[in-house]
């Protein structure tokens, strides 16, 4: 717990988060999802009410880490605008990685400003875990120096970044691909650079960039894990969990909208409702809760129990959102409504990595072994 702050309980603490999302978001979301308007001083504030903080210890409000009111937290961000619910998963996640490494001094060093909202981060992991599973190469690639390594590469689509903005990531020794660093990097140090390279259907306000490596040296105080040894296995299932705010956060605005529309005339006919998605997403609160409780299990069954929990929610977002098209009937087609954008975000959450193709692929593999 912080000095000076008394513990909170996970209830203030939401409702807390809930006044600061009303209060910052409403007037923002069309800016941030049509214009790119990325949300850093809202990012701030949600800091400071302590959203980033719930799951990591020593910094956490609650006085204890709590994966699960950091994944509640998230859905409420999301269910108002799912791009600053997406940023606080970026956030969460840095914080995540650090917080489970052996490096006490970057600890120190980092943690209590990510914790807070005063540093912003972004998580780079999304080549690496795609890597580990066989699905590309390693982007990033480094060469051992006294004191460090220099590394070069690009990685195409990093989250929640800007000008002197934190993001994790792991490298490839060139001399033994075998090998691999898991670093922490500051956009902006010499010879990393970040730049606008595409533009999205959705979620265009996340401060998105790729991150180019020009012989940037990073050094050894600012590895998190070399070899990357146990480190990501231990934080794979706590990341993959908390993603399950930004689809449960979806869910929500499309029950609500649903609601809105009401089951008169023709709506009674559809084949999902709001109380039927409701209850789904109730079932699937409570198995994603009971599984936050241990987040850096790593044993062959809990992995599988995420996965299909993550996979359960990406799912019902497709579904939700597609009801809730089909609730609003034309006035849901129209270019800027509520609808339009719930559909949008609804399919990042389901090919963010992991995505669905590759949820489906572990658990497969899973199975076979």
């Amino acid at each position: 717990m912080p000095d000076g702050f008394a513990a909170v309980a996970p209830t203030t603490l939401i409702e807390s988060i809930r006044a600061r999302v009303r209060a910052d978001l409403p007037g923002q979301v069309e800016a941030i999802d049509r214009d790119g308007l990325y949300p850093r001083d809202t990012m701030r504030r949600l800091g400071e009410a302590g959203l980033f903080a719930a799951h990591l210890a020593g910094h956490s409000p609650l006085g204890r880490p709590d994966l699960a009111t950091a994944i509640a937290g998230m859905a409420e961000v999301s269910a108002e605008c799912m791009s600053t619910g997406f940023c606080t998963w970026c956030q969460d996640a840095l914080g995540w990685y650090i917080e489970n490494c052996d490096n006490q001094a970057l600890r120190g060093e980092l943690l209590g400003g990510i914790a807070d909202g005063s540093v912003l981060a972004g998580t780079g992991m999304s080549n690496p875990l795609k890597s580990l599973s066989g699905i590309e190469g390693f982007l990033l690639k480094a060469k051992r120096m006294p004191g460090g390594y220099e590394v070069s590469g690009v990685l195409p689509w990093v989250s929640n970044l800007g000008d002197g903005h934190w993001l994790g990531t792991v490298l490839q020794d060139v001399d033994d691909p075998a090998h691999l660093a898991f670093a922490a990097v500051r956009c902006g140090q010499p010879g990393v650079q970040i730049r606008q390279s595409a533009h999205f259907i959705a979620l265009e306000g996340t401060g998105t960039y790729s991150v180019a490596f020009r012989k940037a040296f990073i050094a050894d105080d600012y590895l998190l894990a070399d070899p990357v040894g146990e480190l990501v296995s231990r934080i794979t299932p706590g990341v993959i969990l908390l993603q399950t705010g930004m689809g449960l956060g979806v869910i929500d605005a499309c029950v609500a909208l649903m609601r809105g529309f009401g089951r008169g005339q023709a709506n009674a006919y559809l084949p999902r409702d709001a109380d039927a998605t409701e209850q789904e997403a109730a079932a699937l609160r409570a198995t994603i809760a009971g599984l936050a409780a241990t987040p850096t299990e790593t044993g062959r069954d809990f992995m599988r129990e995420v996965l299909r929990a993550r996979l359960g929610v990406s799912e019902l977002a497709l579904a939700a959102a597609q009801s809730a098209l089909l609730h609003a009937g034309a006035r849901g087609y129209l270019a800027g409504s509520a609808v339009n954008r719930r559909l949008r975000e609804s399919y990042f959450v389901a090919i963010i990595t992991p995505s669905i193709r590759h949820l489906r692929q572990e658990l497969a593999r899973l199975e076979e072994n």
